[in-house]
């Protein structure tokens, strides 16, 4: 590995910020237009309304929605601030009810590119921390995803860097419990949870994976009973309900959410849901659909579980940052490229911890860029082919085909290239403890 080549102009911290103020701007005129992914848009616009309508407690009762409740909260919010312009939802067609469901993606996006800077600041030049944030912070497939799509992925990237953040202080527990809750925001914060038990079980004293599961659970009891469990319960006659009823508002939570994600996970049982991976030949197929007696979904996870075992061995033994760097973003693009059920959008949650990479690995800036070309070809796929149909059915089948097919081969190519990199560096540096902190300090 070779140093990051000086750049002509230092970036320091008044044109980092005049930066991400830009980066800022971009999105929010971006969000102003009339312009979204009509699908999702319509149902996140009717969550919001019905939350503000019904209020939490009845939401699911009256709404068939297949989120859990971490993300209705700020469904919930937004509405209650558009309520002020509109109190009775009469215009809920305009730009001003888009724009606001779009603004806590926004948000996520630029607070992430601050988060990539002060994760860096602890182990690189803060030149190179800025120039890596910024990197991140005008991604163009983040931008579309955020502020043109209208998906909210960027709010799981965040929390996914803060979960990161607080590892790197060694800060354990409370990085578990924050995963906890990302699992009750977005199912795909399940991503994230391997990396926290490969890279610190051997490091961390046996009762404080028990305080993260206690503290994990209560967290999403807290965030899941407002929607399952508080409109049964009469707080009144609260001293003389029997032991078993009190027991049942402590689980009833968790099997309705249980529930839920089941039937969210069901409803999406296909080797691939318009992912660009190893399975896209099973576009909207059933996996479980066998192979040799074997079902799509089993091989698939098969698959990710071969490489997680690989990462825990190269975890074990690289306990530094580039490691952590190198692990992660194999592990969350091994999440995309390998298992069955995986949708468009979710390479992007690589992408955050590959601009990270970039200031300690120089050979990432390309990968970084190959990974958005192919992200930005999936999701624009996808976009064009619900949004504007008539556009998307004019491309000749042939070429449609080859798009899905040569994109996906590629990203299965850069995940072989990442895992080979974790080999090479494993059999580089070995147990050389000279050469593993040469490594930390980017010397090599």
């Amino acid at each position: 590995m070779t140093n990051i080549a000086k750049e002509s102009v230092e970036i320091d911290s008044r044109k980092f910020y005049i930066g991400l103020a830009i980066a800022l701007g971009l999105h929010l005129l971006l969000i102003s237009l009339p312009i979204a992914f009509w699908l999702d848009i319509a149902l996140f616009k009717s969550w919001s309304v019905e939350l503000a309508r019904q209020g939490l407690a009845n939401f699911y009762t009256v709404v068939n929605s297949d989120y859990p409740p971490g993300y209705l909260y700020i469904l919930w919010l937004f509405a209650k601030i558009y309520q002020l312009f509109d109190p009775m939802f009469s215009h809920t067609d305009g730009v001003l009810l888009m724009a606001l469901i779009k603004l806590p993606s926004v948000l996520a996006d630029i607070g992430s590119a601050l988060l990539i800077a002060q994760i860096l600041k602890l182990h690189t030049t803060r030149d190179r921390a800025y120039r890596a944030a910024l990197i991140y912070a005008f991604n163009p497939l983040m931008i579309f995803v955020s502020a043109i799509w209208g998906q909210v992925d960027s709010v799981i990237v965040l929390l996914m860097l803060c979960a990161f953040y607080l590892m790197q202080q060694n800060q354990v527990i409370r990085a578990g419990i924050l995963i906890a809750a990302m699992l009750v925001v977005k199912p795909q914060g399940i991503f994230f949870a391997p990396f926290l038990v490969l890279s610190q079980w051997f490091r961390q004293a046996w009762w404080k994976w028990g305080a993260i599961a206690l503290g994990g659970a209560a967290t999403i009891w807290l965030i899941i009973f407002p929607f399952f469990g508080v409109n049964r319960l009469d707080l009144n006659n609260l001293p003389n309900l029997s032991l078993n009823y009190l027991l049942y508002f402590v689980y009833k939570p968790f099997l309705s959410l249980y529930h839920l994600l089941q039937g969210t996970a069901n409803l999406y049982s296909f080797g691939s849901v318009n992912a660009f991976n190893i399975w896209i030949w099973s576009n909207w197929q059933s996996d479980y659909t066998t192979f040799l007696g074997i079902s799509y979904r089993v091989i698939g996870l098969g698959l990710l579980g071969i490489l997680m075992v690989w990462l825990t061995i190269f975890l074990y033994h690289q306990r530094h940052f580039t490691a952590h760097c190198v692990a992660i973003v194999t592990m969350l693009v091994g999440f995309f490229v390998l298992p069955t059920r995986m949708h468009e959008r979710y390479m992007l949650y690589s992408l955050a911890f590959f601009a990270i990479s970039i200031a300690v690995i120089p050979l990432f800036k390309w990968l970084y860029w190959a990974f958005t070309f192919t992200g930005s070809i999936n999701v624009g796929y996808v976009y064009l082919n619900y949004n504007h149909g008539e556009l998307f059915n004019m491309i000749p089948e042939i070429l449609r085909y080859s798009i899905t097919y040569i994109t996906s081969v590629l990203n299965v190519i850069l995940l072989a290239v990442l895992l080979l990199y974790s080999i090479r560096l494993q059999i580089l540096l070995g147990n050389n403890m000279a050469l593993k902190n040469m490594v930390t300090k980017n010397e090599l």
